[in-house]
């Protein structure tokens, strides 16, 4: 009995252990898989909702937006070079820029004062010629006291004069980023610029039924998809938290977003980004034109989306996918 006791295991109870021990294990890796992109998507939202939050917060205190946005555009609005070097493919392909724009005409001067009267009157911006060092960082591209930039000849500061001129650039030449809007035909212009198309040159699809605005619509439901809308993007980049030092509701820090290989902060510009909503197209009398009469007085936050342009429904629905 002793002697039976001390045997070892039979071959089929190691079989079976052995099959219990990679069920087990093909089911860890099932679990696994997925869990580097649902945490990113996660910090994606949260980073979404605080900074949505904040820049809201500060407006509502000091009845002002945060200042020094990063325009993802540069002046002369090339795509190869300059502002183009540090943005990633999905942010190109979802962004776009009014290329163009002359301070002097009456529409961009609306526009502009439209962002002034909340606070927006400086603009950190590329110029045509920037390249970017390799010692700096993309996100710190866009700031004048990054080393080896040479300012004001790569990296310039834009401010708002009181008559909504623009200091620092050659005004027929500036550049703002935006979000592309096609309207109901796929053409939408400010200022004799056409607004539908995205960083790489490639126009807004029009959906049948639709228009070609689907990426606003999307954003949010208010902005019908067929509708001409001006949304100007701008980066929350690290000179954003510093307007606000001496306020009840300062902001700490501007959030990096990573999105495993997609942004990648030491190739990428990675930061959040605002969306203020400038006018649209009077609806009951269209003519795929945002004239200087259909401009808000006051530029309104849309929202805040990451770098790839996810609000953050489409953020948190990511962190679920898998």
């Amino acid at each position: 009995m002793m002697k039976a006791k001390q045997q070892g295991f039979t071959l089929l109870e190691l079989l079976v252990v052995i099959t219990l021990l990679a069920v087990l294990s093909v089911g860890a890796l099932v679990a696994y898989e997925g869990i580097g992109e649902n945490a990113s998507n996660v910090s994606a939202a949260n980073n979404i909702k605080t900074a949505d939050s904040a820049i809201r917060a500060f407006r509502a205190v000091e009845n002002r937006y945060p200042n020094q946005w990063d325009n993802l555009a540069n002046l002369g609005g090339e795509v190869v070079g300059g502002a183009f070097e540090t943005l990633a493919p999905a942010t190109r392909a979802f962004f776009g820029q009014a290329v163009g724009l002359t301070a002097a005409n009456a529409p961009v001067q609306a526009a502009m004062m439209s962002l002034a009267r909340v606070g927006v009157t400086e603009y950190q911006t590329l110029t045509t010629a920037a390249v970017r060092p390799a010692n700096v960082p993309p996100n710190e591209f866009f700031n004048e006291s990054a080393p080896g930039v040479n300012v004001p000849a790569d990296e310039i500061e834009v401010e708002l004069n009181a008559d909504g001129t623009l200091n620092n650039i050659n005004e027929a030449t500036f550049a703002m980023s935006i979000v592309p809007s096609g309207g109901a035909t796929g053409t939408c212009t400010f200022d004799g610029i056409n607004l539908a198309q995205n960083f790489l040159a490639a126009t807004e699809p029009t959906v049948a039924g639709l228009g070609a605005s689907t990426k606003l619509n999307r954003i949010n439901d208010a902005l019908d998809a067929d509708g001409c809308h001006l949304v100007v993007a701008l980066g929350f980049g690290k000179d954003v938290p510093g307007t606000t030092l001496g306020s009840r509701v300062a902001i700490s820090t501007a959030p990096t977003y990573t999105n495993g290989t997609v942004i990648n902060p030491a190739n990428n510009y990675a930061r959040y980004i605002a969306l203020f909503h400038l006018g649209s197209d009077d609806e009951d009398a269209p003519d795929n034109t945002v004239a200087a009469d259909e401009l808000f007085d006051r530029a309104r936050l849309l929202a805040v989306v990451d770098t790839e342009g996810r609000n953050i429904d489409t953020a948190i629905a990511g962190a679920f996918a898998n």
